[in-house]
């Protein structure tokens, strides 16, 4: 069964993650974004990150979805941290440097409206790690999100080397479903008792 949807944005799509991207993701993680973070060098943990999308997804405790622009890989949008009774999900993007701001905007803004729609997520959160790209921030703020906190000295970069986490959230205004009672999409103006003999 899939669990994690194909999705087109304007200028790509967001695709679910399968082992013939495994070559293209171990490109990506040689160019990692996240300060700290050491390029990858065995391509046997993606095919193992790539079956635990699917269970990741299946029992909702998160998600992944590969970013295609013009055809190729240039990053991935995770949902993690996910606490269905609290309808809230972290996210996170990570991109080639060929990845601009606005298709890393665009794919993670489809599937923000993936999960609202889907799951009745509503509360998202957003970390920025110092040392990061900048503009990332402003990209994110033009999705919705608001600066909520700074956890100081949270994020480890190295033996004794920290850097700090800007927390950002959003919180959805889209209506949530209303329960509905067993025949109240009946249509009111149908005959129910066409065909039936008295």
């Amino acid at each position: 069964m899939k669990f994690t949807p194909e999705i087109s944005f304007e200028g790509g799509r967001v695709k679910p993650l399968h082992y013939d991207d495994i070559d293209a993701l171990y490109e990506l993680y040689q160019h990692p974004e996240i300060p700290g973070q050491r390029p990858l060098d065995n391509k046997e943990h993606l095919t193992r990150m790539v079956d635990y999308s699917v269970q990741m997804a299946a029992t909702q405790r998160g998600m992944m979805w590969a970013i295609e622009v013009g055809g190729e890989i240039q990053g991935m949008v995770s949902g993690f941290d996910w606490q269905p009774s609290h309808l809230r999900i972290m996210m996170r993007v990570d991109g080639l440097p060929s990845l601009s701001d606005e298709h890393r905007a665009a794919a993670l803004s489809v599937c923000i409206e993936f999960l609202q729609s889907k799951y009745h997520v509503r509360n998202f959160g957003y970390q920025w790690i110092e040392g990061q790209k900048p503009s990332i921030t402003a990209a994110v703020q033009a999705l919705g999100f608001q600066p909520a906190a700074v956890l100081r000295q949270a994020w480890r970069t190295g033996d004794s080397t920290f850097a700090d986490v800007h927390q950002y959230h959003y919180v959805s205004d889209k209506a949530k479903p209303v329960p509905k009672r067993l025949g109240d999409d009946d249509n009111p103006g149908q005959n129910l008792d066409a065909g039936v003999k008295h």
